[in-house]
């Protein structure tokens, strides 16, 4: 995303952005894996702070401020996520003029601790990413917006839905698979005990570890959608990068030295995940039994991202392979059209 309004960024911006927060760069270097904001490390007061850059290409204002809104209310509900901070003007979220639209600007405490490496995930940390998880669903439920309008967007205003978009057109099939998920998606309840604003990317690369807490950050891609949604990412995430290290023979250490095949990793993983979950909240079994359906959703919109992108397309196979989630794009295809995540049971969760 940065690529479509970095010719619009300059050290100017920068600097009225630090500027505004009070803020000192540790760096002014962008921080590695920076997609869709120039986000730094920061000073203010002997305090570590994280600064965040966007442009209204990629998020409009009010959407920034939902999301910071929304962070602080987890944290006054004992989400041990960082607190947006204000500005010296004291906002929440600044913005500055560009050239074309608008740089949008927020400022968060840094999260203490640090990403867990897959050597060391064990199933106590497990059980912590489902308690932090099912802590945001029970508050969400008692969560309205500051101005009564729903500033986050919805699932289904997602581009990925748009089968009217290139992507689709040209490729008759997909487009067809996407339009019977979608359609099927719009027969599901969304009563609060399953549906509500969420996270939506807690990956093992969104959240530190510290003392035997998992601290939740990047918040970026929150939206309405069923609870459900938070867990299909989580799991995509974990099964390919543990069937990753397990196909180079990499499994010496987080699963006590056996050899587990993606069907056993994902019940060694979620069995303490749902337990821990289930501490906060809890989900009717009938979400768990679509489970599948909902795996099968992601890689859809997965796959939507990855065909969108040039850059990915040219790639080689094995260069493609090489890269998270380590499939090729025809790899990746092949899966979402014989839907591969209904190979894996979840009736025994419900």
């Amino acid at each position: 995303m940065l690529q479509h309004f970095k010719h619009l960024y300059t050290d100017d911006i920068r600097e009225e952005a630090l500027r505004r927060f009070g803020l000192t760069p540790v760096s002014r270097d962008v921080l590695p894996d920076a997609s869709h904001s120039y986000v730094y490390d920061c000073e203010r007061d002997g305090a570590a702070y994280i600064l965040k850059i966007t442009h209204t290409i990629h998020r409009q204002t009010h959407n920034i401020q939902g999301e910071v809104e929304f962070i602080n209310f987890l944290a006054d509900g004992g989400v041990t996520t960082p607190r947006a901070i204000s500005s010296l003007a004291g906002n929440l979220v600044e913005t500055i003029a560009a050239d074309d639209g608008e740089f949008v600007v927020a400022a968060f405490e840094k999260a203490d601790g640090a990403p867990v490496d897959w050597r060391d995930w064990t199933p106590e940390m497990f059980e912590q990413w489902g308690a932090v998880i099912g802590k945001m669903h029970a508050l969400t439920k008692e969560y309205e917006p500051s101005d009564k309008s729903p500033r986050r967007r919805f699932w289904h205003q997602d581009t990925d839905w748009n089968t009217e978009a290139e992507v689709y057109l040209t490729r008759p099939t997909f487009r067809e698979k996407a339009r019977r998920t979608r359609d099927w998606l719009f027969t599901l309840p969304t009563d609060s005990d399953c549906f509500g604003l969420i996270h939506s990317d807690l990956h093992q690369w969104n959240f530190f570890y510290h003392d035997g807490k998992v601290l939740p950050f990047d918040f970026d891609n929150t939206h309405y959608d069923w609870f459900i949604a938070d867990f299909t990412t989580v799991v995509v995430n974990v099964v390919h990068c543990q069937q990753h290290h397990y196909a180079r023979g990499e499994y010496d250490r987080w699963t006590a030295g056996t050899p587990m095949k993606a069907a056993q990793f994902l019940d060694y993983f979620f069995a303490p995940f749902i337990e821990g979950y289930r501490q906060h909240n809890r989900l009717d079994g009938v979400w768990l039994r679509r489970m599948p359906a909902f795996l099968n959703r992601h890689w859809l919109t997965f796959l939507t991202d990855a065909l969108r992108d040039p850059e990915f397309a040219a790639l080689t196979p094995e260069q493609q392979a090489a890269t998270f989630p380590w499939r090729t794009l025809s790899q990746s295809w092949d899966e979402v059209m014989n839907d591969y995540w209904s190979r894996f049971d979840f009736d025994r969760y419900a």
